[in-house]
């Protein structure tokens, strides 16, 4: 009994010290697909896309532009900032995800993750990515 709950009480003190760390490595070198801007599914002509990579680069395309800059993650709070990006023109409905997606990894979203699914629950919007592959 004693050497269980020493057990249980030494695998939550890991989760609780590492438990960035465990989300951090789950969401580096995968590639996101956009899905959902507030649970409305994403037009397929809209190509949406997120990838985190080594010490938390970031890029992808928010609706029509790339973008690319630097993330963190604290307290399970994922912020990009600053963001650059290319400044192409977009089409109204590619303005709209663009701006969502820009906004919420910016401003800072809470991540949820089950390892196919990524959801960035900001302030503004809630965006769901699904995985699209693993980065090499």
């Amino acid at each position: 009994m004693k050497l269980a709950l020493a057990a249980t009480t030494a695998l939550l003190l890991t989760a609780c010290s590492g438990g960035l760390k465990v989300v951090e490595s789950d969401l580096q070198h995968h590639h996101w697909k956009l899905a959902a801007v507030d649970g409305v599914a994403v037009n397929a002509d809209i190509q949406s896309e997120l990838e985190i990579g080594e010490h938390f680069s970031i890029n992808g395309q928010a609706g029509c532009n790339r973008f690319f800059g630097k993330a963190s993650l604290e307290r399970g709070v994922l912020r990009a900032e600053p963001l650059a990006s290319t400044q192409m023109a977009c089409a109204p409905d590619a303005q709209k995800v663009e701006t969502a997606v820009l906004n919420t990894l910016t401003r800072g979203a809470v991540v949820s993750h089950d390892g196919k699914q990524l959801e960035l629950k900001g302030e503004q919007h809630t965006l769901t990515y699904e995985l699209a592959d693993w980065m090499q």
